[in-house]
């Protein structure tokens, strides 16, 4: 018996010594998700609205979970990068002030973060990658989805009656000039993530998530409404895999943002393309297109309809405290940003357990 007791231990020891160094070795992992896109993915949202809808039933829930006090929470297991044209690097824990309008303003950054901080025991950090005004169709076109002949020769026509000097060259370069952006600030940003947060130091990368949310510029561009956005469906596809490539993740995760500016009335073709590319038998299990409308602020959009932004002082305080910007920007709603942000967590911790 006393052998046994001793084999027992010894045999206890050793489990204990290898489930202490699985434990030692999770505790050192960083999961990594990127979200990228263009202004909406930016932010324009106050977090002020966040308190005018502190009692809405999406909203209420986590309200107390956000807050310090009578401040924003500054997270210490979520992190955040953001290199910006208009403010520079920025880095540092999560919590308000990563939008790019004034430094209140929040994308949907905030409520992803907090919706992942929450549910995971690891250390999080997102790398948001995004400008505004860039279309999927141009700026962030793939490279296994080259412009066609008669696209550039289009685009150098127009471009020549503005500056006849232009040549195609220069119009070959405009193609994919973000996407190769997107990447370089992508590989940048997680090798210096022991510089940004030298917490995190000796942490194992993983990247585990890529939110995509864009698509206001291709809306507008009139040649993809003539084919009902089937282009779009196509290099939204080319561009994952180009990506899971560059990134050299090829499962990764991958999640779509509904484009829902105005919300559900303007749901139409261009937001069944975006829902398409989650459908393509190749992508199930690993892409999944996420609905936005709903988030979309009626009530601000009524008061900014009926001219409040711009009214007496009593009227623009009804707006401020619940709108920011213009339609296509989710009337800056910080409510709309926040909601946005806890869909496309939830969809990434889904498509991450399976």
């Amino acid at each position: 018996m006393k052998f046994l007791t001793t084999i027992s231990l010894v045999v206890f020891a050793v489990v204990t010594t290898n489930f202490t160094a699985v434990s030692s070795a999770a505790e050192k992992t960083v999961k990594v998700f990127f979200l990228v896109g263009q202004s909406n993915m930016e932010g324009k949202g106050h977090p002020r609205h966040i308190d005018t809808y502190k009692d809405d039933p999406l909203i209420n829930p986590t309200y107390a979970s956000l807050k310090d006090g009578d401040g924003w929470r500054v997270r210490d297991d979520v992190w955040i990068t953001y290199p910006t044209k208009s403010r520079g690097a920025m880095h540092g824990p999560l919590t308000i002030g990563y939008g790019t309008k004034e430094p209140e303003t929040i994308g949907p950054e905030f409520g992803f973060g907090h919706t992942v901080g929450n549910a995971r025991d690891e250390q999080v950090v997102i790398i948001k990658i995004a400008w505004g005004g860039k279309s999927l169709a141009v700026d962030f076109r793939p490279p296994s989805a080259p412009p066609t002949e008669a696209e550039l020769a289009e685009r150098l026509e127009r471009a020549q009656k503005k500056k006849p000097e232009t040549t195609l060259d220069e119009i070959k370069s405009e193609y994919g000039f973000y996407y190769r952006e997107m990447i370089r600030h992508a590989n940048e940003e997680l090798a210096a993530l022991d510089t940004r947060f030298p917490n995190l130091k000796g942490h194992q990368t993983e990247i585990v998530g890529f939110v995509w949310h864009q698509g206001f510029n291709d809306v507008i561009n009139n040649t993809l409404k003539d084919r009902q956005y089937v282009d779009y469906t196509n290099w939204l596809s080319a561009f994952i895999k180009d990506v899971r490539k560059d990134l050299k993740t090829p499962d990764m995760p991958f999640v779509i943002g509904e484009l829902s500016t105005g919300g559900i009335p303007n749901r139409g073709s261009f937001q069944a393309a975006q829902a398409n590319t989650a459908k393509l038998a190749e992508f199930n299990g690993n892409v999944t297109f996420v609905p936005t409308a709903e988030f979309y602020d009626t009530n601000a959009h009524e008061l900014y309809e009926k001219g409040f932004w711009k009214g007496t002082d009593e009227q623009k305080a009804q707006w401020e405290a619940v709108g920011n910007d213009r339609p296509y920007h989710y009337l800056g709603s910080g409510k709309t940003y926040y909601l946005k942000g806890v869909a496309f967590g939830e969809a990434s911790l889904k498509l991450m357990n399976r």
